[in-house]
């Protein structure tokens, strides 16, 4: 076990210009923190091919930047592959821009996955394409995600309908206003906010269909029958409809291992913690284990309490693993080998079945006991585990940067 903890010092506030020097110490020591650990957790698993980089929020400023400091110390310890669980032409233009083409990455954010829409992604893929330019190695971005479908292929569908038949094209852009925002945020994380519409976007992407079928063929109409083909097959497979969390795990991992073969290059996967567990069952992790053995190494980022957008979060329960690790440790980032044989005071916590807090869209605060994942043991589920104690909100990107159609600044 190795705990990393943070000592801050005692500073009297005495004035505004004190506060604010005092808040920007904080921050500082806070990153100097996330830096530290990061590099403590790396040296813990930087044999592996494969790391596992697993939050169990998606929100938190200070678990991303754990990923982030972890993610550059590998690299420097030979990691050449970032891998992220997004659509696959997002991924294509992540990796051209941290590769140095003249890309307009809000643009492409804008049509990322909606937890990658924050500032701190860019400022992740920012160093990439910084560190990218002193070096003739050059680190890759790869996104093994399933759906192919865009914000911006909505746009240009009801562009290409405009030229054919305007009716329809304003019926059709209606219908997509609605099921787009299942880009931003799931159907399943809408109803349990209580904002989805009730009809399955699914039926809403073949009633469009229907709709561009009545009108008279053409290279347009079959260019966006193509589309909406690709639309209805995207919003199908939405969780609560026709998700198949099997077939959507296998196929992240085989693609993520087809990658590693073909290049031999190790790689550092950014996902959620209940995707990266290598405890046998149905999920990423799991396939990863089973065709990597010890060469796959499982980490697990969690926290206390604090806040993400939108929400305060209670300490977690006492009789779960964070709340468990937190109250047996000091301060700071504490982080556990849990592949270490040495006997210490958490021990007898890591060979029995325990629980594990998950914020996803659909966490209420209310019913924080709802929200934890069963781990047979966290033995079992991570090598690594990292608890910090608090945590604040990711910055999403305004609006304004969010835009409909990536690009590269020259076309």
């Amino acid at each position: 076990m190795a705990a990393v903890t943070a000592h801050r010092p005692e500073v009297r506030r005495l004035d505004l210009n004190a506060r604010s020097t005092v808040m920007v110490r904080h921050m500082s020591e806070r990153a100097d923190d996330l830096q530290r650990a990061g590099q403590q957790l790396s040296s813990l698993v930087d044999a592996a091919t494969v790391v596992g980089l697993g939050t169990s929020t998606r929100a938190a400023h200070e678990l991303f930047g754990l990923v982030e400091h972890t993610t550059r110390a590998l690299i420097r310890r030979g990691f050449r592959v970032v891998a992220v669980l997004d659509n696959q032409r997002v991924g294509e233009l992540y990796d051209e821009f941290v590769r140095g083409a003249d890309i307009d990455l809000d643009g492409v954010l804008g049509q990322a996955w909606g937890p990658w829409r924050t500032t701190e992604m860019r400022a992740a893929l920012g160093w990439l394409r910084r560190h990218n330019q002193r070096r003739t190695d050059p680190v890759r971005v790869i996104a093994v995600g399933g759906s192919r479908v865009l914000p911006a292929d909505y746009h240009r569908a009801v562009e290409l309908l405009a030229r054919l038949d305007v009716p329809t094209a304003r019926r059709v852009g209606e219908l997509f206003d609605v099921i787009r925002t299942a880009h931003d945020s799931g159907e399943h994380v809408q109803r349990a906010h209580g904002t989805h519409p009730g009809t399955p976007f699914v039926d809403l992407a073949r009633t469009a269909r229907d709709l561009v079928l009545a009108l008279d063929g053409g290279p347009d109409r079959d260019e966006v029958l193509l589309m909406l083909d690709a639309i209805v097959e995207h919003h199908a497979n939405a969780i609560g409809v026709g998700h198949d969390v099997a077939r959507e795990e296998r196929s992240a991992a085989d693609r993520l291992l087809a990658h590693q073969r073909r290049t031999g290059e190790r790689i550092v996967l950014w996902e959620g913690s209940a995707h990266v567990a290598a405890h046998r069952g149905v999920m990423l992790g799991a396939h990863l284990r089973a065709a990597l053995a010890d060469r796959y190494a499982a980490v697990h980022l969690t926290f206390g309490r604090g806040r993400i957008p939108g929400m305060d979060l209670p300490e977690p329960s006492p009789n779960s693993l964070e709340g468990a690790l937190l109250a047996r440790g000091a301060g700071g980032v504490r982080i556990v080998d849990l592949r270490s044989p040495a006997a210490t005071e958490v021990a007898p916590l890591l060979d029995r079945p325990a629980r594990t807090r998950v914020v996803s869209g659909v966490y209420d605060p209310g019913q924080d006991e709802r929200h934890y994942l069963d781990l047979p043991s966290p033995r079992d589920s991570f090598d690594v585990v990292a608890v910090v104690p608090t945590i604040s909100a990711v910055r999403p990107l305004s609006a304004a940067t969010e835009r409909d159609v990536p690009g590269r600044r020259n076309e």
